[in-house]
C-alpha cells in the first residue's frame, strides 16, 4: 500500500508541469507600448511576436489579455486586441480581462481556449 501511495504521488507531481507547460505568459510594458505604433513597430515587439507564434503552434489556443483595471488599461487592451486581429487572430480567440497586477504592463496569456472559460 505504501509503495502504491509513493508511486501515485510521484506520477501526480510529474503531470503538474506538463499541464502548466500548456500556458505561456508574455509581457508587454507600457514603455514599449508608448512608442509610436504602426505595422512595422508592432511586428518588432518581442512579446507580441512570441505570443502569436505560440498561439499559432496548436489548434484550440487562445489569447487572454490581462490589463490594468483603469480606463487607460482598457483602451490599451482594446487597441492591442485590434492589432492582434490585424495580424490574423480571430476576435473569438482573444479575451480581455481587467486586473493585472501591475499598472505598467499587459500580460498576454496563451493557452487552450477552454482553460480561459469561466
Amino acid at each position: 500500500m505504501k509503495n502504491k501511495l509513493i508511486l501515485y504521488l510521484l506520477l501526480s507531481s510529474l503531470s503538474l508541469p506538463l499541464a502548466a507547460n500548456s500556458l505561456r505568459i508574455f509581457t508587454l510594458s507600457a514603455d514599449e507600448w508608448a512608442r509610436p505604433r504602426g505595422g512595422a513597430v508592432i511586428a518588432e515587439f518581442e512579446a507580441l511576436r512570441s505570443a502569436v507564434a505560440y498561439w499559432d503552434d496548436a489548434a484550440g489556443n487562445g489569447i487572454l489579455i490581462r490589463y490594468p483595471g483603469e480606463d487607460s488599461g482598457e483602451i490599451w487592451a482594446t487597441e492591442l486586441r485590434d492589432w492582434l486581429v490585424s495580424l490574423g487572430i480571430p476576435t473569438d480567440y482573444i479575451q480581455l480581462v481587467s486586473g493585472s497586477q501591475s499598472a505598467d504592463e499587459i500580460r498576454l496569456i496563451v493557452g487552450k481556449r477552454k482553460d480561459f472559460e469561466q
